[in-house]
């Protein structure tokens, strides 16, 4: 169980990397257009608007070469993450470039100044936290809350609940993760809920699993306890989406 949700854990980390080098490599007509349009500067700035406490830096611009790359005294630049100034704004590179579109992975074509979109991990975190508990009052909502439920209803009932947390989390990783990275990513969550069910049915089979005596409250450990992981879960998408996709 601690293997599988270690493994979750990495993939999530190792795919939003991936949105680190956005516009990097690119069409020979995107970076024909972005060089056309460095050139008219004395100056470009490199500034991450999803990454957390990013800092402009101001490059000077000099030699402009390009083939699949756009580079600024040899060295490439990621044009998603590159801004010019025009009538007191600050116009992302890529976009105007052609190689993204206006608010893909929550980058917008034009800034005020560069630390608008600055967030810092607190912020994320709270925002992160409080999506996932509304998202958690929203699915309470949708089953009917009956106090005097049999234990095989309010079994049911936390079944339908934590089935409803689990559609929040692979709504996420569809909106975080590239096609390419979705299917895995899922695969993941699904061996890991698996795999807390395989933890508890062996317990229960080696008949060892009781508080005190068998009864309601053990019944509905295992739900429990798949919530509180669905929850993290969540919570953990949520803040990777809020910091790395802007929203």
């Amino acid at each position: 169980m601690k293997k599988l949700a270690f493994i979750f854990a990495l993939a999530l980390a190792f795919c939003f990397d991936a949105y680190a080098d956005v516009c990097v490599e690119v069409s020979e007509d995107v970076a024909a257009k972005a060089a056309s349009l460095i050139e008219k500067q004395k100056e470009v700035y490199v500034f991450c608007s999803i990454c957390d406490e990013s800092k402009p830096q101001t490059i000077a611009v000099y030699n402009i070469t390009k083939d699949k790359k756009v580079y600024i005294d040899g060295k490439p630049i990621d044009l998603a993450h590159t801004y010019f100034r025009q009538d007191n704004k600050y116009m992302n590179l890529g976009i105007a470039a052609g190689c993204i579109e206006d608010g893909t992975y929550g980058i917008s074509a034009q800034l005020d100044n560069l630390t608008e979109f600055h967030h810092t991990k607190e912020t994320n975190k709270e925002q992160a936290k409080q999506r996932a508990n509304a998202i958690f009052d929203e699915c309470i909502n949708k089953v009917e809350n009956d106090k005097s439920k049999t234990t095989q209803e309010m079994i049911e009932r936390n079944i339908e609940i934590n089935n409803c947390l689990a559609e929040a989390i692979k709504q996420e990783i569809q909106t975080g993760f590239n096609p390419n990275q979705q299917s895995q990513t899922l695969a993941y969550f699904e061996q890991t809920r698996q795999g807390l069910w395989n933890f508890y049915n062996d317990i229960y089979a080696a008949n060892k699993y009781c508080y005190g005596q068998c009864g309601s409250i053990t019944s509905l450990l295992p739900y429990s306890d798949e919530g509180l992981m669905l929850m993290q879960m969540l919570e953990r998408l949520l803040y990777l989406n809020i910091a790395k996709n802007g929203y």
